[in-house]
């Protein structure tokens, strides 16, 4: 086979693993990023209960101090009922009279972190149901996952191996071009030239319809062994098997054109007039005579 024909052969193949390798990636991406979702849950998670931990020990130290003082206004009473004169008897006054606005404040600020510890605990009970919610989803698209290797696991691997068969009848240069490209336009490597117009000699890429030189169209014409890109999207170009020259393909037009001309004769000296196929035809003889010069 002609290394076009070759190259038409691994990107048949080659579009085929891409698929299927496509549906699984794709499978595994959406599993990966449920996985990453609830590591970054149970991580805000365990935040959460740090924090909860912490402003339970701060409410219980403001416990604690506020029993403090509440135990030594209590034994400042007892002095101030036995205080012997007036200058001890305001010195235990002003002491209580502190205590006193300390606990006022001690008891705010532990109603303050009390009120931080019950909306912590909230926010930590509705993490814990997003991440049980998360880990149904993240089991769903396990078994999607699972679903996929299985369906496509097989035939992946054949495909595959037939690409690898495909790839060995191709030189390593022609073959690295080829793997350049695919991995460009993710996997639509070949590209048919378009015939725009035979007689004007307008031809265009099949992908991205940028025109291609009537030059180009005559190499790929006439030699199959060449590998040629698109200058603007860089695709291997190859021709339909129909519109090929060389070999017998070459000869057939000139016997076409010599029956064309004599059915035309016939015809203009019936009819007048040549109709729109002995126009196409002659048209095809007289690209292919203009080709081979």
């Amino acid at each position: 086979m002609a290394l076009l024909d070759n190259l038409l052969t691994l990107h048949r193949v080659d579009s085929q693993v891409r698929a299927l390798s496509t549906r699984v990636e794709s499978a595994r991406t959406y599993f990966n990023a449920q996985e990453r979702q609830i590591a970054l849950l149970e991580k805000q998670k365990g935040e959460l209960e740090t924090q909860t931990r912490q402003l339970q020990a701060s409410v219980h130290a403001l416990e604690v101090e506020q029993t403090a003082a509440t135990d030594r206004v209590n034994k400042l009473r007892g002095e101030l009922n036995n205080s012997t004169n007036d200058k001890q008897y305001k010195a235990i006054l002003n002491e209580m009279k502190v205590l006193e606005t300390q606990k006022d404040e001690i008891v705010k600020r532990a109603v303050d972190e009390m009120q931080r510890v019950e909306e912590t605990k909230k926010r930590l009970e509705v993490h814990i149901a997003t991440i049980a919610e998360r880990r149904k989803i993240r089991e769903l698209a396990k078994a999607k996952l699972d679903e996929c290797r299985s369906d496509v696991g097989e035939r992946l691997a054949e495909l595959q191996a037939e690409r690898a068969r495909a790839a060995d009848l191709i030189p390593d240069r022609d073959r690295e071009v080829f793997d350049r490209v695919a991995n460009l336009t993710e996997g639509q490597t070949m590209s048919e030239v378009t015939i725009v117009d035979l007689r004007h000699r307008e031809f265009a890429c099949g992908e991205c319809n940028i025109e291609v030189p009537f030059e180009t169209f005559a190499r790929l014409s006439s030699n199959a062994e060449s590998v040629i890109q698109c200058k603007a999207c860089a695709r291997i170009l190859f021709l339909a098997e129909a519109n090929r020259g060389g070999g017998e393909k070459t000869k057939e037009p000139k016997a076409a054109k010599s029956t064309t001309k004599a059915a035309g004769t016939r015809s203009s000296s019936a009819k007048g007039e040549r109709t729109q196929a002995e126009i196409d035809a002659a048209d095809k003889a007289k690209f292919e005579k203009t080709r081979k010069l």
